[in-house]
């Protein structure tokens, strides 16, 4: 069974909110733990998974938000394991993660106080 799209933004939401509260605003302490930088790594390609799977409609009402760099920074991390960029990883965590989860917040609302076209983001991934 398919996800929906207000299932995939609250997945995208977890995701977010687990990357702002793990990621230590001391840069050392990042690259210091290997165990935090896996975490993170682990839920910014959650988020990118989430946001290819959503539906091209949502995507196209909401071009504001950057969906193509979030799941192009999926694919960098998924194709490219071994050659993590650390400093790019920290930095989306740090700069562009957090103002994420508003917009995604807003977007969830959105959805669910329109009856009429919340039904319309059913079919996430088409």
């Amino acid at each position: 069974m398919k996800r929906t799209d207000p299932l995939l933004l609250a997945d995208i939401l977890d995701a977010i909110n687990e990357v702002v509260e793990t990621t230590p605003i001391e840069h050392e302490i990042f690259y210091a733990d290997k165990m935090i930088r896996s975490h993170v790594l682990r839920h910014i390609q959650i988020i990118g998974e989430a946001v290819n799977r959503l539906s091209s409609d949502l995507k196209t009402q909401h071009t504001h938000l950057p969906w193509r760099a979030i799941t192009g920074m999926r694919h960098a991390i998924v194709h490219d394991y071994f050659e993590v960029d650390w400093e790019e990883v920290y930095t989306t965590a740090i700069r562009d993660i957090p103002p994420l989860r508003q917009q995604i917040s807003n977007i969830l609302m959105t959805i669910a106080s329109d009856p009429v076209n919340g039904d319309k983001h059913e079919d996430a991934g088409s």
